[in-house]
């Protein structure tokens, strides 16, 4: 399981279609990348993760917006098929879970998604 330490809204954006706010995710765990979640308003109410990236750039390295080479990685099929006694499904619906309980996140993302707070 992928643990959360920092979570914070960084745009709008849309991905394949859909109005998304891209949410930088920092891990708890040493080792971990950080990551780039896209969540959009899936049905009335309600939010869904959408698009996951794992953002491996180094400042240092990388010190302009490059997305043209591997320091985004998309991960959204690959994120949660390595968890241990739960399937991919749940591990996903408890990351989303807990992206969306972080300090204000949840009613900030449905205020600017779905226009309710």
């Amino acid at each position: 399981m992928y643990a959360i330490q920092d979570a914070k809204i960084r745009r709008l954006t849309e991905v394949d279609g859909l109005s998304c706010a891209e949410v930088e995710v920092q891990p708890a765990n040493a080792g971990d990348p950080s990551l780039l979640v896209y969540v959009a308003a899936t049905q009335p109410g309600s939010m869904e993760v959408v698009r996951i990236v794992r953002n491996h750039s180094d400042a240092v390295l990388d010190w302009y917006n490059n997305n043209m080479h591997t320091a985004f990685e998309d991960a959204t099929e690959t994120a949660f098929e390595n968890s241990e006694g739960v399937t991919a499904g749940e591990d996903k619906a408890r990351f989303q879970s807990e992206l969306f309980a972080f300090g204000l996140l949840g009613p900030t993302l449905q205020r600017y998604l779905i226009g309710q707070a």
